[in-house]
């Protein structure tokens, strides 16, 4: 686990007066370590629950948000019908997601092309932008060649 995500976790709730439970830890312990990435409520409980028997998907939902809204955690969508969960970037950490239609890898890149156009349309549009996300749905190389074989 990295000390230093979980500590600042634990500024960022204490500082907006949440207490952070046991449930709440156990959670955090998770994405806080390097094997939580893009996980749904449900992965996550599952992988929760080998460590904490008792913690319920309610639960674990409610946190999930909780650390969305404080922005500890980063909710992302991979046009696969699930929200999904990752440490929430900061500004230092913008990425995107390069996701495969045929297996679901996801690869993150952080080449960001998009706020120069974003402080165009601020100035035509009078929008303050405050983010954007972008997720580029495709094939990998091994579903391209698991369909040329298959045709």
């Amino acid at each position: 686990m990295q000390a230093d995500c979980f500590d600042n976790a634990l500024q960022k709730l204490r500082k907006r007066g949440f207490k952070l439970t046991p449930q709440r830890r156990a959670v955090l312990r998770l994405f806080c370590s390097d094997d939580a990435r893009h996980l749904t409520a449900q992965q996550a409980h599952d992988a929760i629950r080998e460590r904490e028997p008792s913690i319920g998907l309610v639960t674990v939902y409610r946190s999930l948000e909780l650390f969305t809204s404080v922005e500890i955690l980063h909710r992302v969508k991979f046009n696969d019908g699930f929200d999904r969960y990752e440490r929430h970037p900061g500004a230092a950490g913008h990425h995107h997601h390069l996701v495969c239609a045929g297996c679901g890898q996801v690869v993150e890149f952080g080449d960001c092309l998009i706020r120069s156009m974003e402080q165009k349309l601020e100035k035509t549009s009078g929008f303050c932008i405050e983010g954007h996300w972008l997720e580029l749905i495709g094939r990998c190389p091994e579903c391209r060649g698991r369909a040329k074989e298959d045709n």
